[in-house]
């Protein structure tokens, strides 16, 4: 006997043999059918946003004549069994607690890490780390990266045009794997050794338009793409650390326009990620109205370390002023001006300021009961780290940011 499936894949009642739709048996009376559903919600309740696997046996008895003999029919007893599957994951740019995590740069990296860190349920966001290079001595006007072990040598069409980019298409699958999760993956520019500066307005258009072609959806220079063709990234992360802060108001607008380009209309986000001391050095306040997403790094500055006597208020100076001058018409994706995350260290090494997990959910208890209005979760330094962090009771330092921004 047939079935036929509606439009969540739930086998249709009208697919059973009646009277009117025989199926493949002809000269029959009418069948008595019985069915018995099992429906995890309830009984043949369908609930909006759940995805439902579907199973059924038919129980049919059918008397069939055929020149004057009659013979009787039963198949199996029909049971719906409606099981929810968990639903797919949906990054919340507005969301008060995502989780934010750096990769690409600690001892720890592998090649093949970053697919493990994105399917990490803790992890809502992944900075690649880093493009720390815009104007690089003989690149002949194109940037260079470094992701670590992620990536191979300059293929030949990059080492002709520009040798400070490399052949990341093996690692590009995994970028992927992480967008088809869910996860947005930005690009992160700067980093502590970095050279990152701009000498003009037209420099840093010109500089938002080479990203775009690189790493977005613009299509001009596909032979150099470290990605290849057909990664397009989430958005970039500006990680300024040198000191001057020129142009960079320019640039983060011209990242906006290049966005605009995109005639699929892809969501993309811009980050900052400042120094708690206000004002920061190398990023202007200005930029950040203009990002996503502010990580501030509550680390590796004394008088404002997540364990200093400092914290709590450098948090919510760092809120107001983000929310300051911010408009209705502001053109960040969360639309209400930026989002702040408490950026932590995820182990000891990697500079002052670092807590444990228990001790560091104990400081996030603290920012939740500021109520600010703009908070947006963690930001860790770095995934990697932060998943082997784990302690005497098998929680990891991810684990504990999550929870505690919850």
């Amino acid at each position: 006997m047939g079935a036929s499936t509606s439009s969540l894949g739930v086998p249709s009642l009208s697919a059973l043999p009646t009277p009117s739709n025989p199926g493949l048996i002809g000269n029959y009376s009418a069948p008595t059918s019985t069915i018995a559903p099992t429906v995890t919600d309830s009984t043949y309740e369908i609930i909006p946003g759940k995805t439902y696997t579907a199973s059924y046996t038919a129980l049919i008895t059918t008397t069939i004549s055929d020149h004057g003999s009659a013979s009787v029919a039963t198949s199996a007893v029909p049971t719906y069994s409606l099981q929810a599957q968990p639903p797919v994951y949906q990054f919340n740019p507005d969301a008060s607690d995502n989780l934010a995590v750096y990769w690409g740069q600690t001892p720890n990296t592998t090649a093949d890490g970053l697919l493990q860190l994105c399917e990490n349920a803790d992890v809502d966001i992944v900075i690649l780390a880093f493009l720390n290079q815009f104007y690089p001595e003989n690149g002949q006007g194109y940037p260079g990266i470094n992701f670590g072990p992620a990536c191979d040598p300059a293929n030949i069409n990059q080492q002709q045009k520009a040798p400070g980019l490399l052949d990341c298409t093996r690692f590009a699958t995994q970028i992927q794997a992480c967008q088809a999760l869910g996860k947005p993956v930005l690009l992160s520019l700067g980093g502590y050794l970095a050279n990152t500066s701009f000498v003009s307005d037209n420099q840093a258009e010109h500089f938002a338009e080479t990203l775009w072609n690189l790493f977005g959806a613009g299509r001009e220079e596909l032979g150099i793409r470290p990605f290849g063709p057909d990664v397009i990234l989430d958005g970039f992360d500006i990680d300024n650390e040198n000191h001057n802060t020129s142009f960079y108001n320019t640039f983060a607008a011209s990242l906006r326009k290049q966005f605009d380009k995109d005639p699929k209309k892809k969501r993309y986000y811009i980050s900052a990620a400042p120094q708690c001391p206000i004002p920061d050095e190398s990023i202007p306040l200005e930029a950040m109205r203009q990002v996503d997403f502010v990580w501030v790094q509550f680390y590796n500055n004394p008088s404002c370390n997540l364990n200093s006597t400092g914290f709590e208020k450098s948090v919510q100076n760092w809120a107001v002023q983000l929310a300051n001058g911010t408009t209705s018409t502001n053109t960040t994706a969360a639309g209400k001006g930026p989002k702040m995350y408490i950026g932590a260290p995820a182990f000891a090494e990697a500079g002052s300021g670092y807590v444990n997990g228990s001790e560091f959910a104990g400081y996030l208890a603290k920012v939740k009961n500021l109520d600010l209005p703009n908070l947006g979760g963690v930001m860790l330094w770095d995934g990697t780290m932060g998943a082997l962090n784990v302690d005497e009771f098998g929680a990891s330092y991810l684990d504990y940011a999550k929870a505690a921004v919850q």
